[in-house]
């Protein structure tokens, strides 16, 4: 099954039922197929083939789903961009993705000009999704469903590189099946459910929960960027049932000062991930969100979304205290295990090893990158680069990171890619990123830079030099500006222990 036959399957059991109901958008499913049959016609006008590799750049709306579907209807190859990527970083993923065509909404049309600018961008095709341009494109014929065999590639999804650069995830429509037919299960979606994408379709924890909610027959209501006020607005007229939040805006949510419990007691599961939420923070959901089922997820990009889940029974005042700080189980059709440093043996419940996964939804490998691929899939087992152990019930516990990374407001940041950023500027010397504890953002990013030699080097300087090569959540929320050298291991590695050590003992920022 590839995901357009759950298109075609929605419009034939649930034709008058609500595909979109997102703000002042009500659309059924029978005439949502339609637009996104004659989007993949238009598509094809742009030259859009099987296969065809196709950027995206936009933000949440009921436009930017049929958009990503209608690629798979062509046959193509989507390839989604974070949003919230410096041009440096669009510009290397346009490049290295192959992508033929890039779709934009008007809020990235500076991007596009970018885009259509760029020498090194030659061949590539640039479109801005205005309203003129949208509506010319749903009078064209509709395509036929290309129909893409499930091994065949259907997206490639850009994560963080610990080298500095991003990696293209190879995801199959396999994979998206697989995916979505557990988040359809785990999370019962059905015709009555309405799905929030309040975090960003080119996330795969939102695209996902998204493909089940169209396994379902279900109905999407969007955000375009998450604010308190639209999130209730979006409960109140789209009759929102189903959520999927990170805890920072679920903490957001309960501190709102538009918080309404009628709206709140209409929820049936709430589904979060990134990180694990407090027992405070717990005890204030359950009483918040009476009627609702709380299941926690946790996985990755290589492995099409989830592969854990800690179950609703798991988020209750008489469940074990230290389960709430589980990842959770395998989801049925994964295997989960702990294995050892050298990544070949599976360790006994207790021990701490890395945490390795396989089944039908694990990537292909990585785009253009053999070694890397070969490096992280081995033995049949894909290798997550996280630290964990697992209890004598099966459950799994992430205890570290063995990649070097932060996790900020739900957003994952890899410290090599800050570090060669700030490396750039003229007046460091070395550097070192590290996360600390932060009360809103989970973890912050903190920068340890060594200035040059009798320079001075300003915060606000280091600020203006990066954000024009990364990402503005990327940016180091607090800095350690000094002269002394970084602390360094006998094979002249950063101690990042020891700076984060030195820098909780100070109790302060500088």
């Amino acid at each position: 099954m590839m995901m357009t036959s759950a298109l075609r399957r929605a419009a034939l059991v649930c034709p008058q039922g609500l595909a979109i109901a997102s703000g002042g958008e009500r659309r059924t499913w029978s005439q949502t197929v339609d637009r996104i049959a004659r989007l993949a016609g238009a598509l094809q006008e742009m030259g859009v083939r099987s296969g065809s590799h196709v950027a995206t750049l936009a933000l949440n709306s009921p436009r930017y789903f049929e958009l990503l579907l209608s690629v798979w209807w062509t046959g193509g190859v989507v390839v989604p961009l974070n949003t919230r990527l410096a041009w440096d970083e669009i510009r290397f993923i346009l490049r290295h993705s192959d992508a033929s065509l890039l779709l934009s909404d008007e809020h990235f049309r500076s991007a596009s000009d970018h885009a259509r600018a760029e020498a090194s961008l030659a061949g590539l095709r640039v479109a801005v999704m205005d309203d003129p341009t949208y509506e010319r494109m749903l009078l064209s014929p509709p395509a036929a469903d290309a129909c893409r065999a499930l091994d065949e590639l259907a997206g490639i999804f850009y994560t963080g590189g610990t080298t500095g650069r991003p990696k293209g995830v190879e995801l199959t429509h396999e994979n998206f099946a697989f995916a979505a037919m557990n988040m359809q299960r785990d999370l019962r979606h059905d015709e009555r459910t309405v799905y929030l994408h309040a975090a960003p379709l080119f996330h795969l924890a939102d695209f996902g929960i998204g493909l089940g909610t169209t396994l379902g027959a279900g109905a999407h209501s969007f955000i375009a960027q998450f604010s308190t006020s639209v999130f209730f607005e979006r409960l109140r007229t789209d009759g929102v049932t189903h959520l999927q939040l990170v805890p920072t805006m679920l903490s957001m949510v309960l501190d709102a000062a538009e918080r309404d419990n009628s709206l709140l007691a209409q929820i049936r599961p709430i589904s979060y991930g990134a990180a694990p939420i407090s027992q405070p923070l717990l005890e204030r959901l359950l009483a918040a969100f009476p009627n609702a089922r709380i299941q926690q997820f946790y996985g990755m990009t290589e492995c099409c979304g989830a592969c854990v889940m800690l179950p609703d029974d798991c988020h209750s005042l008489t469940a074990k205290p230290q389960r709430i700080l589980a990842a959770g189980q395998p989801i049925v059709g994964f295997e989960v295990r702990i294995a050892d440093v050298g990544g070949d043996q599976s360790l006994p419940s207790g021990g701490v090893g890395e945490i390795q996964m396989r089944g039908p939804a694990v990537m292909r490998g990585y785009w253009k990158d053999p070694e890397r691929t070969a490096e992280t899939l081995q033995g049949g087992w894909l290798r997550s680069g996280d630290g964990g152990r697992m209890d004598e019930d099966g459950f799994f516990y992430v205890v570290d990171r063995l990649k070097d990374m932060v996790i900020s407001g739900g957003e994952n940041i890899y410290c090599a890619e800050v570090e060669s950023a700030l490396a750039t500027h003229p007046g460091v010397a070395a550097c070192a990123v590290i996360g600390l504890p932060d009360d809103h953002w989970g973890e912050r990013v903190h920068a340890v830079v060594v200035m040059q030699e009798e320079q001075v080097v300003e915060q606000a300087s280091l600020d203006r030099h990066i954000r024009g090569l990364i990402a503005g959540y990327k940016v180091p929320r607090s800095y350690d500006l000094r002269y002394t050298p970084l602390p360094l291991s006998a094979v002249g590695k950063v101690q990042k222990n020891v700076l984060r050590d030195q820098h909780l003992s100070r109790g302060s920022d500088r």
